[in-house]
């Protein structure tokens, strides 16, 4: 779990959160309120909100943000961390205690627990 989460408020800009993926060389930013998050915005949001033509500067991360964020507790292992995100089809989960955003595992961050492990999903 990666605890220093790269966050923006719904009020940013498309162009904003995009510039933070790039600085920080990630697949999504959480879109927070206060310290509790609201919506996520990934990679492949971008691509369909370029295919649509959408004008990223003026265009607000809550207004293309998806909203239904899948989140799990910090207690999720790694297993179940990989069962949720393939069940939810989802490459991010936000860890959230107690209603504050406590961390984000990516499906990259998996797959490196794994590696050094004997034991494979298919």
């Amino acid at each position: 779990m990666v605890r220093k989460v790269v966050t923006a408020k719904p009020s940013s800009t498309l162009t904003e959160v995009a510039r933070l993926m790039r600085k920080n060389r990630i697949g999504s930013v959480i879109v927070v309120r206060g310290k509790k998050p609201v919506g996520i915005v990934t990679e492949s949001d971008f691509i369909k909100l370029v295919a649509r033509g959408t004008d990223m500067k003026n265009a607000l991360a809550k207004n293309h943000m998806k909203r239904s964020v899948v989140t799990c507790e910090p207690s999720i292992s790694v297993v179940e961390a990989l069962m949720v995100m393939r069940s939810e089809k989802v490459r991010h989960l936000p860890v959230v205690s107690r209603g504050i955003l406590a961390g984000v595992i990516s499906l990259r961050d998996l797959i490196a627990a794994t590696q050094f492990s004997s034991f494979y999903l298919i």
